[in-house]
């Protein structure tokens, strides 16, 4: 055994107990002797034995070490029988006989369950004869350790099969008593993983029961209905067994059980229809949910001290997330507030994962880490398209769902930011912090007896059915069917794997540390569970394995910890429910809840785990009780064992408090563990929508006939929403694009917060769908706006259009850019500084040839034509996909360079030099930053005077991944047949680290035909390489590769600009609208970033863990996210464009948003300091001063330069009335017009809002 580092008692102890301590502490080790506890007022404490040298991991100890020599049996022929079977067994960790030392219990499904009392020094003995637990013939599935009576000893439940949950109470000395005719839990039902609480604060353990069902129907071969019309239809008897789901027959599970404890180990059913379970909008269910249980477990999630409840479900049934109102009625969480589940739900467990007093969670499902294995095994269920419009629906994916706690009752999925949405065929999430670090890790076991997703298994199978027809003896046939069930999972693979593991990184990333952490052995494992099995305060691994034998796994840890267990007043005896945190220990605060059961199949040791570091002083431990009382531990110290009791309410029943010897304070109050912060006197932004009632016209459209493998939905992308003065009423109007086949809507408003829809001329629906949107004052003074026309659904001969509004509607003028098929992104801007405007058009998606983008184009206004700048047009023609246009003066100079956000390109940025364009991007530094960039913008976020860059892209949080050293490629051609691009999607190989195909064989010889002749399974097509897939036809394929997918700034240095990433909420779904302006008022620039992408193609799920964001600017460069609930900003579906003007004239920037298929959100800023709207008045041809820089000034200091634009962000123009924040009293406005002419305008002190001339005049309005 390693050496033991010995703690010293600092509390009233002296020098010569000091050394006794250190003398004893071997006898600690020796089962039944006692340990040197340290008593103190509400506590005590010993110390903890840890390895003086170690390491972060665990070691697998030999069955020859421990006498652990259970093994979970099974047999392929009862697997044949019944498929349930092969979702194996878990194990129960707890004290029975109360010596200190964790006991085991394994469940078994073909051989007996085990009891091993923990002897200490890693030895257990099989005590299940003498323990009174001796086990019938029963398939055992799950169990876990409860005080279930309230005497302080631990009794065992123990799922099964077929009759429910057994009850064993335990008599104080490790001695169990059948009581299953007095529980109430034997009942005829699948139960699978069991989970207690307290769910209404009554003192007792609660019992969740999570059922499946006792056999599957296709375990049968055969079943028949009736049919009418040639549609099978279900009997009466069997809708609660069977339903039509899409066309196919499914089958249902059977319901949960929540049973209630009356306090002395006796259980009764709560009616699903009771009341005790409420749906979405708070209405009692009808019905029980009859669902595929697989795992549920109670939390804490939003802070009451009252049990949550999350259950997760199998096959095609939905997880269910039950919120308890603290007094056991659970009702199901709102549907915003989760927006996508794991399909295939094993397991999940609870963290706060970041730190920041919120809890998060984990989903395992069954995604494979190896893309060969990925590649070569089918679906558990067939993927499902995005509805148009649809928002508050929750798909299921398959994989892995991570979920972050914002902290108002919704969560965002991020899985895939985090890098765990694989870790195999899971099971069961356990969450500990391994290393100690103070951040808590995941381990998570795996595998299965077969492959039986294996797609060439599949096949050899499907070419082997027979009829079952000649069979007349049903007995006969089942048997028949079932021997050659078994005979065709033998073709199947075996799925051994490893125990996954992922270290926290602290930042939402995770690294795999599997193999370094000693848990790469393979084996089917299922249940798993942690506990202190040697006294050295860390967590270790016990896991139950099919038909191999049991693991125990000892952490090999050294770091300081600190480990804590409670004394609970009976019944609730070892604190279950209560919130546990350590404060100032490795890091500021560390917090978790003491559960039990919950686990997939199995129950831990009911105990916290704390990680202290170097800290030697400062530390102190908070308990929140289940009962609202609270207990805090002062002058906590590491590497010790600390057992505190729960205070007695006071007599009178009053708070009461009282200061131990020990320095501890024990406190009645009724509240969390941690205060929550003061409620918000509001949110800074209104949804006031309503006025608006708009909706978003988008027809649904089969991108994927033209090209199969197109990674996603091209027909999607818009509207863009623009703000202007359409009719010259002094009020800025909204203008939102449209779908093919109708019209822009134009709102009218009135200045004061209301609107009125503008009416449309008859048949004047746009052929294809709108682009970007900007608007103007032509010389003459009149106003239109212009409208991309991408001309992807159907064939455009132009590249935008023009509309104006009547006197009493809105009307096309004509068409722009006739030398164009298809239009985006649009952008007006004073090129040579004379006055005049020039057009920027650019080129989309050519229809059918992704990823090769039209050709963008410039246009010049004269005699009342757009007509084409052939010169500057030219350097445009090659530019690829250009989402996102904006002119800027980038360099102070007064002439604006053309900013464009470019798919699989960089930002480029072309400047004026001698009346031409040229390509700078080089010469800025940003060639290398390829991307899928969506908007683009400019704004001075660190206060210098010069103008920085904001860009919104793709974000991190998607199955594609890119960087410097492994760019996402994509490679396409003319691959298989002329005039028909395919696109082929590359992944990197994890064996070879070469490219391959990303894609399973299916879709993509659909696409690639040839392939049928190059392979003959899915096994050798995975496996190969990018060029043996392609072979001869490589040379024919072009390659387009990204670098960086983050959503960034580029901070402006002068001569080069600084790529800053955005703040991890930026990153979370893809970005598409930037806007920037000062929303709080506080003198500094913020970014709002529009968000989500739903219509991907089938094989990845929707992309929507954003809500629309604010980025509050510090003045220096830096952004800080600003939560929904702060912001007041909340936009669920897919936000395009987004755009900004202070429509209600109170001197707040207020926000739209438009949504793809969905309604139109509009946000009037109600807390915002108020600033000093400007107005310019430039030259006839540019009469609103596009282009102008404006910075106030505040004595001898400047505020940020504010550029107005004209079409910027995401195929969006904001308002070109500015609103300049006054942290100060102004004392002056700079505008920089373009051309270079500056002119300083004194303001007077009361200034609220003005108009600036060209030679620097004010016309104050207000």
């Amino acid at each position: 055994m390693p050496a033991l580092l010995s703690v010293q008692a600092v509390v009233r102890r002296t020098k010569l107990t000091i050394l006794l301590c250190g003398l004893l502490w071997p006898q600690m080790l020796v089962r039944g002797a006692e340990r040197l506890w340290y008593p103190e007022v509400g506590f005590r404490w010993t110390g903890a034995q840890v390895l003086a040298q170690g390491r972060d991991g665990f070691r697998l100890l030999s069955s020859a070490h421990t006498g652990i020599t259970f093994s979970n049996r099974l047999t392929e022929a009862s697997i044949a029988a019944n498929r349930v079977l092969a979702n194996g067994s878990g194990v129960a960790v707890g004290d029975i006989d109360n010596d200190g030392l964790p006991d085991l219990y394994f469940c078994g499904l073909e051989n007996s369950n085990v009891l091993y009392r923990n002897l200490g020094n890693w030895q257990f003995k099989d005590v299940t004869a003498e323990a009174g637990l001796q086990s019938e013939r029963r398939f055992y599935r799950g169990a876990v350790f409860a005080d279930v009576n309230g005497d302080g000893s631990l009794d065992l439940l123990v799922s099964t099969l077929s009759e429910g949950v057994l009850c064993f109470i335990n008599d104080g000395r490790g001695r169990f008593t059948d009581r299953n005719a007095e529980a109430g839990t034997r009942r005829p039902s699948a139960a699978t993983t069991l989970a207690l609480a307290d769910i209404d604060g009554n003192g007792t353990l609660d019992l969740y029961v999570a059922n499946n069902r006792t056999n599957d129907m296709r375990d049968v071969g055969r079943i028949s209905f009736s049919a009418v019309g040639g549609k099978p239809v279900i009997p009466q008897k069997d809708r609660n067994r069977f339903v039509l789901r899409g066309g196919q027959l499914a089958e249902y599970g059977e319901p949960d059980q929540l049973l209630l404890n009356d306090g002395t180990g006796r259980f009764q059913l709560a009616a699903w229809n009771g009341g005790a379970f409420l749906d979405e909008t708070g209405k009692p269910l009808a019905a029980p949910p009859l669902d595929w249980g697989l795992s549920a477990t109670f939390r804490d999630v939003n802070g009451d001290l009252a049990p949550d409840l999350y259950v997760c479900n199998d096959y095609w049934t939905p997880d269910r997330f039950w919120i308890n109102d603290g007094r056991g009625r659970f009702r199901a969480i709102d549907k915003l507030a989760l927006r996508k589940t794991s399909a295939s739900s094993m397991g999940a467990d609870f963290a706060d994962l970041d730190r920041d007093g919120h809890l998060d969670f984990f989903v395992l499902d069954m995604l494979s880490r190896d893309l060969r294995l990925r590649k070569r095994q089918m679906f558990a269920d067939k993927p499902m398209a995005a509805v148009i419009g649809a928002i508050d629906d929750r798909p299921q994916v398959m994989r892995n769902t991570l979920f972050r706690n914002r902290g108002d009752g919704t969560f965002s999925e991020m899985a895939d930011f985090a890098r765990i949405a694989a870790s195999d065929w899971s099971w069961s999430p356990i969450t500990l912090d391994v290393d100690l670090d103070g951040y808590e890790d995941w381990v998570i076991s795996a595998g299965h007896f077969r492959d039986v997703q294996d797609m060439d298994a599949a096949r050899e199978i499907a070419a082997r059915q027979r009829s079952w027809n000649q069979f007349k003896d049903e007995a006969a046939r089942q048997k028949a069917f079932t021997r050659e069930l078994e005979a065709h999972y033998q073709l199947y693979p075996p799925l051994r794997m490893p125990i996954v593991a992922f270290r926290n990184l602290k930042d939402w990333r995770f690294q795999e540390v599997t193999e370094p952490w000693g848990l790469s052995h393979p084996a089917v494992r299922h249940g798993m569970a942690t506990g202190d099995f040697d006294g050295d305060g860390d967590l270790d691994l016990v896991v139950n394995c099919l038909n191999g034998p049991a693991e125990i796994y000892r952490n090999e840890g050294s770091q300081g910890r600190v480990k804590v267990r409670l004394k609970g007043r009976a019944p609730n005896t070892q604190g279950i429910g209560a919130q546990v945190a350590l404060i100032n220990g490795v890091i500021p605060r560390q917090s978790t809840e003491i559960v039990s059961g919950g686990h997939y199949l199995s129950g831990s040791e009911a105990m916290a785990v704390f990680a202290t570091g170097t800290t030697r002083a400062g530390m102190r431990i908070e308990v929140a009780w289940r009962s609202g009382r609270r207990t805090v531990v002062q002058n906590v110290a590491a590497n010790r064992v600390y057992e505190i009791e729960e205070p007695q309410a006071d007599a009178g029943g009053g708070a009461g408090e009282r200061e131990s010897v020990g320095a501890s304070k024990t406190t009645n109050r009724q509240q969390p563990i941690a205060d929550p912060p003061s409620p918000l006197a509001s949110r800074i932004f209104k949804d006031v929508s309503d006025t608006l009632a708009h909706l978003h016209h988008e027809p649904d459209f089969n991108d994927f006939e033209r090209q199969p493998l197109l990674p996603l939905r091209l027909s999607q992308l818009g509207p863009g929403i623009a703000w202007f003065d359409l009719d010259a009423d002094g009020h800025d109007d909204l203008i939102i694009g449209t779908g093919t086949g109708a019209v822009p809507a134009v709102f009218r408003s009135n200045g004061r917060g209301a609107f009125e829809r503008i009416a449309a001329a008859p048949a004047t629906g746009v052929s294809s769908d709108t682009g970007g949107i900007v608007a103007w004052n032509d010389s003459n003074g009149r106003a239109a706006f212009i409208a991309g026309i991408t001309g992807y659904e159907s064939p455009s001969r132009h590249g935008a259009m023009q509309f104006r509004l009547s006197a009493t509607q809105l009307e096309p003028v004509g068409p722009i850019g006739s030398e164009m098929t298809s239009g985006g992104a649009v952008a007006l801007g004073d090129l040579d500084g004379n006055g005049q405007l020039a057009l920027f058009v650019a080129g989309s998606v050519i229809p059918g040839r992704y990823p090769l983008g039209a050709a963008s184009k410039i246009y010049r206004y004269n005699a009342g034509r757009w007509e084409l700048d052939a010169r500057n047009s030219l350097l445009l023609d090659n530019l690829g996909i250009v989402h996102g246009a904006v002119w800027s003066d980038l360099t102070g100079d007064g002439f604006p360079e053309l900013l464009l956000a470019c798919e699989w390109g960089p930002i480029r940025i072309f400047q004026r030099r001698g009346g031409a364009l040229f390509d700078v991007t080089a010469e800025f530094g940003l060639s290398e930053f390829t991307g899928w960039w969506k908007g683009i913008t400019t704004g001075d976020f660190d206060s210098d005077g010069r103008l920085d860059i904001a860009a919104s892209n793709w974000g991190l949080n998607s199955p594609y991944q890119a960087s410097k050293e492994r760019p996402l490629t994509l490679l396409y051609g003319e691959l298989s047949r002329p005039g028909i691009l395919d696109v082929v999607e590359t992944d990197y190989d994890g064996v070879t680290r070469q490219l391959t195909t990303s894609r399973q064989f299916l879709p993509v010889s659909a696409s690639l035909p040839f392939l049928f002749e190059r392979f003959t399974s899915h096994k050798i097509y995975s496996e190969a390489s990018l060029a043996e897939v392609l072979g001869e036809r490589m040379v024919l394929a072009r390659r387009t590769e990204v670098r960086t997918l983050a959503s960034c700034l580029f901070l402006n240095r002068g001569e080069r600009f600084e790529k800053v990433e955005l703040p991890l909420e930026a990153q979370l779904a893809p970005a598409f609208g930037v806007n920037v302006a000062d929303f709080d008022g506080d003198g500094h620039e913020d970014v709002f970033l529009s968000q989500n992408f739903f219509p991907m193609q089938a094989e990845i799920p929707r992309l929507d863990a954003g809500r629309g964001l604010w980025l509050r600017g510090d003045g220096k460069g830096g952004l800080a996210s600003v939560p929904g609930q702060v912001s007041g900003v909340a936009v669920y579906g897919e936000q395009r464009g987004a755009a900004l003007c202070d429509f209600n004239e109170d001197g707040r920037i207020d926000l739209a948003v438009t949504q793809n298929g969905a309604a139109t959100k509009l946000y009037q800023n109600i807390q915002a300091a108020p600033g000093l709207r400007i107005k310019l008045r430039g030259p006839s041809g540019n009469p609103h001063g596009i282009g102008a820089v404006i910075r106030l000034r505040f004595g001898d200091q400047f505020g940020p330069a504010r550029e107005i634009h004209a079409g910027s962000g995401y195929w969006s123009q904001d308002s070109p009335t500015q609103v300049m924040s006054t942290p100060a009293i102004p004392t002056a406005v700079t505008i920089r017009w373009p051309g270079g002419r500056t002119t300083t305008t004194t303001l007077p002190a009361n200034a609220r809002e003005g108009v600036i001339g060209l030679d620097g005049s004010l016309t104050s309005r207000r």
